[in-house]
């Protein structure tokens, strides 16, 4: 009896003795955490309601976490940690565990404090000595935005139902780096995005998923903050009031990085499909007189690298409205059922002696019945943007270039165009090149200001200097030259080539 006594009460001294290291040990790792988390946030803010740590199953979970600092405000209803290596985190002060769950995360940054933070301040932050390994982090349920502190409306905003990220590390080399921390692999969902992307358009994205190296949008909107009539009164010169939708929007072998606070994006393949593009100008702002850079110039000089091998656009249909006069209404141009395959556009490795040429080949229909081919090839590594560009429209009536001519030039066309061919080559200052045009009949009528009663004078004297004899024949026109508008935009530039090609035709 007295033995048995002695093995029970031996076996619950060990068993006591255990237990009290158990909670001694998770007690300690308790107080360990608090004090290492107050010493860490020294400048900020953290509260939490309850902090839980066990030595057994080497976890610690938070609930109701709250950090605050001047710049931004993250909430967590819970955090959880498991397999926490004890031992290295005693003895080197480094944080390796098997997983992180972040249950309900908020993030709110002030972008007018970021903005005035002095880059010591921001050095200073990055001088953490700890190096940190997360096997497995896990997001659910999680929002992100950014807005002024004073402000009611966000800048931007994303809710982020999931977020999974492996091999997740930080130490003193990433740190240095303009991301402050290296990753395996990263699946993203986000069931909804917003960005103010200027004074006057809003961007929407109803879905966001990237899986492996794929990176799909779902319903990309931009969507104008005002009616066409109120937009004029908040512009101070001509602007263009986008209304866009880009129902598919895909990258494929996408890959993105930020070394030395460089950000680089790479996709070998990037499809837009079934979208649709708004455009409206008003004539009778003020000009914008700035001046307009070309588009291997804008590419050249982004605020990132670029390098997209292959762009795929299908069924895009584009619509542009520009008044002149109120009570003409809108001239209209559109181009329905357009498909474009775009070929290298890249700002990387501009130094190449074989950096390649951007080649933009176009199918569309103009005004909604001629046929109209584009190639378009330009280099945005040349200083001068050097350019070439060549097309083909065959049969448009006079219905549908009056869409255009009669509310915007004040002009109404009789007869059609059978085919037109032109190619142009450049740069940032001039342009040459040859057009070939027949036409059927071709007359015009100079309008009165109302653009409905014919001015039989004008009409007169326009129609004595239009060449109606190359009605059966196809007319070439060489040595087309036009001087570059540098305060107006590509597309005026090529459309002051075509006229002039055109009135040399007529003339």
């Amino acid at each position: 009896m007295k033995k048995r006594f002695k093995i029970v009460l031996g076996v619950s001294s060990v068993l006591l003795m255990f237990l009290a290291i158990i909670i001694g040990g998770n007690l300690f790792i308790e107080h360990k955490i608090k004090t290492s988390l107050e010493e860490s946030l020294k400048k900020a803010t953290f509260n939490y309601k309850d902090l839980n740590a066990s030595m057994l199953s080497r976890s610690v979970s938070l609930n109701k976490a709250v950090y605050r600092d001047e710049e931004v405000i993250i909430t967590a209803r819970e955090v959880r940690i498991e397999g926490v290596d004890i031992l290295e985190y005693l003895s080197n002060k480094n944080v390796e565990v098997t997983s992180l769950e972040i249950i309900k995360p908020e993030v709110t940054i002030f972008t007018d404090a970021i903005s005035g933070k002095e880059e010591d301040s921001l050095e200073e932050g990055r001088s953490v000595k700890q190096q940190l390994l997360i096997k497995s982090l896990k997001i659910v349920d999680g929002s992100f935005k950014m807005t002024k502190e004073n402000s009611l409306k966000e800048q931007f905003f994303s809710r982020i139902p999931s977020l999974e990220m492996s091999g997740v590390s930080v130490d003193r080399k990433s740190l240095k780096t303009g991301l402050p921390f290296d990753y395996e692999s990263l699946q993203l969902v986000s069931d909804s995005l917003f960005f103010n992307l200027n004074e006057e358009h809003d961007l929407f994205v109803e879905k966001i998923e990237m899986q492996g190296d794929s990176l799909n949008f779902g319903k990309l909107r931009i969507k104008p903050l005002y009616s066409k009539q109120e937009f004029q009164q908040q512009i101070p010169y001509e602007k263009d009031r986008f209304n866009l939708i880009l129902n598919e929007f895909t990258f494929h072998s996408f890959n993105w990085n930020l070394k030395n606070d460089s950000l680089s994006f790479l996709s070998d393949k990037l499809v837009i499909e079934d979208s649709d593009i708004k455009i409206y100008r008003d004539k009778r702002i003020e000009d914008d007189t700035r001046r307009k850079p070309m588009y291997s110039k804008m590419i050249r000089e982004l605020p990132f690298k670029l390098k997209l091998d292959t762009v795929k656009v299908r069924n895009l249909n584009v619509g542009y409205e520009e008044l002149v006069k109120a009570k003409r209404g809108a001239g209209k141009v559109s181009f329905k059922n357009l498909d474009a395959s775009i070929y290298n556009i890249t700002n990387m490795g501009m130094d190449a002696n074989d950096f390649p040429e951007t080649v933009i080949d176009v199918k569309t229909q103009f005004m909604g019945e001629a046929n109209l081919t584009v190639n378009w090839n330009f280099d945005i590594s040349s200083a001068v943007d050097a350019f070439a560009i060549s097309g083909q429209l065959d049969n448009i009536s006079s219905e549908g270039i009056n869409k255009f001519l009669q509310p915007a030039l004040n002009v109404k066309a009789q007869g059609g165009i059978k085919n037109m061919r032109f190619n142009f080559v450049g740069d940032n200052k001039s342009a040459t090149g040859d057009m070939k045009l027949i036409y059927n009949d071709f007359k015009v009528e100079v309008l009165r200001e109302d653009g409905k009663e014919k001015n039989k004078l004008l009409s007169a004297l326009a129609n004595l200097i239009v060449n109606n004899k190359a009605t059966s024949a196809e007319k070439e026109q060489r040595d087309i030259k036009t001087q570059r508008d540098q305060t107006r935009s590509f597309w005026n530039y090529l459309w002051k080539n075509i006229r002039n090609g055109a009135l040399k035709s007529f003339i």
